[in-house]
């Protein structure tokens, strides 16, 4: 059932929830950097009914949207806030394209523009705790939405019944995760494959070398240089005390508790293809990481200047 909610929304609130994390250092000229108290209005668009301003000091137009990723798009302020709570929220583009009003394309578009520079702005620094899990799950993560030749080989006859381990070739891409215990932040990516390089260097890159490293039996972590402990699950031991204080400090339950959560992020969207699935995990990142979306991470995260060289 379609429930559009944009008319619920107050614009005067929505742009200035706009105005506070699209320019969080200031509305105003993007040419010159005048403030918007420098500039006289100009017009309004029809479409968005949005005010354009002409900058007195150097005649430039701009309006709310002028430097960001949706300077191109007619969309209003209501759209826009409620376009990316969605996408942060987990919500699928059908769905949003539905309480919103615009077509499914536009949506996947602009979510995928989204993705690519949350993509971007993922921490490559390693996390600062002393103690740290890493692990590793496999995500069923096709071709989605590519045309198919044959169609009496539909989707669902198509889907990857393949338990277990997997690769990108195969169509079960691994995300490996490294969650500090100290401070609950998570490094995620995409892998091609789970043999010990590609482990060796999440763990070299995502954890500081004094830190205590806990993963399962798994061989490919055997030439991580870092202290290292294992659980082995092949042999139903879960989690252990090693150094005699009655505390099981032996453990990956952390990371892959939150397995679960990235797993539940991915089911509204009944599946994704695979060229995309490390766009929605970095976005999972984040949600994570922030727990709160602030004004800096916004604007960076729709900001043309930020991925400009």
């Amino acid at each position: 059932m379609e429930f559009p909610i944009t008319n619920l929304l107050d614009r005067s609130n929505c742009t200035q929830w706009i105005i506070e994390h699209f320019h969080p250092s200031g509305f105003g000229c993007k040419k010159c950097g005048a403030g918007v108290e420098q500039s006289r209005k100009f017009r309004t668009t029809r479409r968005r009914q949005l005010t354009v301003y002409r900058c007195r000091q150097c005649n430039q137009t701009y309006n709310l949207y002028s430097g960001t990723l949706f300077e191109q798009h007619h969309l209003t302020p209501e759209q826009i806030v409620l376009l990316i709570r969605g996408v942060f929220k987990g919500e699928s583009s059908r769905t949003l394209a539905a309480e919103l009003g615009l077509s499914y394309q536009t949506v996947l578009h602009l979510r995928h523009q989204l993705h690519n520079r949350a993509q971007a702005l993922q921490p490559e620094t390693p996390l600062p705790d002393c103690a740290s899990e890493t692990d590793e799950m496999f995500q069923n993560a096709g071709e989605k939405g590519d045309k198919h030749g044959d169609p009496f080989d539909p989707p669902r006859r198509r889907a990857n019944k393949r338990p277990g381990k997997g690769t990108d070739d195969n169509e079960r891409p691994p995300i490996v995760g490294t969650v500090g215990r100290e401070t609950g932040h998570v490094r995620r990516r995409v892998v091609n494959n789970t043999t010990g390089q590609p482990l060796v260097n999440h763990v070299d890159q995502f954890t500081v070398r004094q830190t205590q490293l806990f993963t399962d039996e798994s061989a490919s972590y055997n030439h991580v240089i870092r202290n290292h402990a294992t659980v082995c699950h092949s042999q139903n031991e879960w989690a252990r005390d090693d150094d005699g204080d009655g505390i099981r400090e032996v453990h990956v339950n952390t990371v892959e508790g939150l397995w679960t959560d990235v797993r539940n992020f991915l089911r509204p969207f009944k599946g994704v293809h695979k060229d995309y699935l490390s766009g929605y995990v970095a976005i999972f990142e984040f949600n994570r990481n922030l727990k709160r979306l602030n004004s800096a991470f916004i604007a960076s995260l729709v900001n043309l200047h930020t991925f400009r060289r």
